[in-house]
C-alpha cells in the first residue's frame, strides 16, 4: 500500500514541531495564537507628554537611545527614567555621576545601583550580567563616546594606530547578545550620545553624526533625540549675584528620531527645574510662579538679617 504524500499544511506543522522542541515552547508561533504578544510591554516615563510621543511609555526589554548637545539634559532625563523602576543600574563611564542630582530626580537609597566601568567591553559584560538576572528593569549607559575599548584603555600611545570604528566594531560584537537577553528578561537598555560635527561633509548633506557606528542605530528600538530650547528664568532677588535673571531650570523638546514602537517624528517639550525635576507643562507656570515668591520672600529675610546685624 502506498504511503499518504504529507500536505504542505502537514509538513509546516511537523517542521514547527520540531523546531519547538529544539529551542522550547513559544521559540515559534503563529500569527494570531495564544503566545502572540498584542502589546509591547512598557513602562511609564512619568512624564504624560513623552509616554505620548513615543507610545505610551518605554518599551521594556528594548534598546533606547538617547542623543543630543551638551548640557541638553541627556543625563538628568535619564535619572528621571531611572527613578521610575523599582530596581535601576546606572553606569557613568564618563564618570560624571552626580549624586545630589539624581536624588532630586527622585531615585532612592537600594533602588539605584552605580558601577563605574573603565572601558567598554566591561560595561557591556556588566549589562549583560544584570540583564540575565532578569531583576533589573532600567540599565542606563552614560555615554557612548566613553566606551573606548580594553586595548585602548590599556595603550599608552594611543596615537601609534587609527582608533576610528573601535567603539563601534566593539558594539557590534556585543549588542545581538544583549537584544536578545534583554527582551528575554525585560530590562529596557538606555545609551546617551552625543553630537559631533561631520567632518568633510557636503554642504546639502548632514552636519552633524552621533557616535557609535551603525550597529547601535539598527539595534535600537527608540532614538530620542533632545535639545534645551530655552532656560527657565525668574528675577534675580540676590544682592550676591549680579545678573539680571535667576536660572532655575530649563525646557528640553523631545524628538523620536527613529521608532520600532510607535509613530515616528512625534514632538513634545517638557520643563524641567533643578530643584524638583521634571514637570508637567500644565503646572510649569504655577511652580515657576510659586518659586519666584519662595525666592523674593528669601531674599528679604537675608536683606532683614544683615540690617538687624548693622543695627
Amino acid at each position: 500500500m502506498a504511503r499518504r504524500e504529507m500536505t504542505k499544511k502537514e509538513k509546516l506543522l511537523a517542521a514547527m514541531h520540531d523546531i519547538r522542541n529544539e529551542y522550547g515552547d513559544g521559540s515559534i508561533y503563529t500569527l494570531g495564537s495564544k503566545r502572540e504578544k498584542l502589546e509591547i510591554p512598557r513602562w511609564s516615563t512619568g512624564i504624560e507628554d513623552l509616554d505620548n510621543i513615543i507610545g505610551g511609555g518605554m518599551p521594556a526589554g528594548r534598546i533606547i537611545e538617547i542623543f543630543g548637545p551638551e548640557s541638553a539634559g541627556k543625563t538628568t532625563l535619564l535619572y528621571h527614567l531611572m527613578a521610575q523602576c523599582e530596581y535601576a543600574v546606572d553606569i557613568p563611564i564618563e564618570g560624571t555621576f552626580d549624586a545630589k542630582r539624581a536624588k532630586i530626580m527622585g531615585n532612592r537609597r537600594g533602588q539605584l545601583i552605580v558601577c563605574r566601568e573603565d572601558y567598554g567591553e566591561q560595561a557591556m559584560a556588566t549589562a549583560k550580567r544584570f540583564a540575565d538576572s532578569g531583576a533589573v528593569q532600567c540599565l542606563g549607559i552614560d555615554s557612548v563616546p566613553s566606551l573606548i575599548t580594553k586595548r585602548e584603555f590599556e595603550e599608552e600611545n594611543t596615537e601609534k594606530e587609527g582608533q576610528r570604528g573601535r567603539i563601534a566594531a566593539m558594539l557590534s560584537r556585543n549588542l545581538p547578545k544583549l537584544v536578545h537577553t534583554c527582551e528575554k528578561n525585560g530590562m529596557t537598555l538606555v545609551f546617551i550620545n552625543q553630537i559631533r560635527d561631520e567632518m568633510g561633509g557636503m554642504l546639502f548633506g548632514p552636519t552633524t553624526h552621533t557616535p557609535g557606528g551603525r550597529a547601535l542605530k539598527h539595534y535600537c528600538s527608540l532614538r530620542l533625540q533632545v535639545n534645551r530650547v530655552e532656560w527657565i528664568k525668574i528675577p534675580n532677588y540676590s544682592a550676591s549675584n549680579s545678573s539680571k535673571d535667576e536660572i532655575i531650570g530649563f525646557i528640553m523638546n523631545v524628538k523620536v528620531v527613529k521608532s520600532k514602537v510607535c509613530n515616528p517624528l512625534g514632538e513634545c517639550r517638557i520643563p524641567c527645574f533643578f530643584d524638583r525635576g521634571f514637570v508637567s507643562y500644565d503646572d510649569f507656570k504655577d511652580i515657576r510662579r510659586a518659586t519666584m515668591k519662595a525666592h523674593r520672600l528669601a531674599a528679604k529675610g537675608t536683606m532683614h538679617e544683615e540690617s538687624e546685624k548693622e543695627g
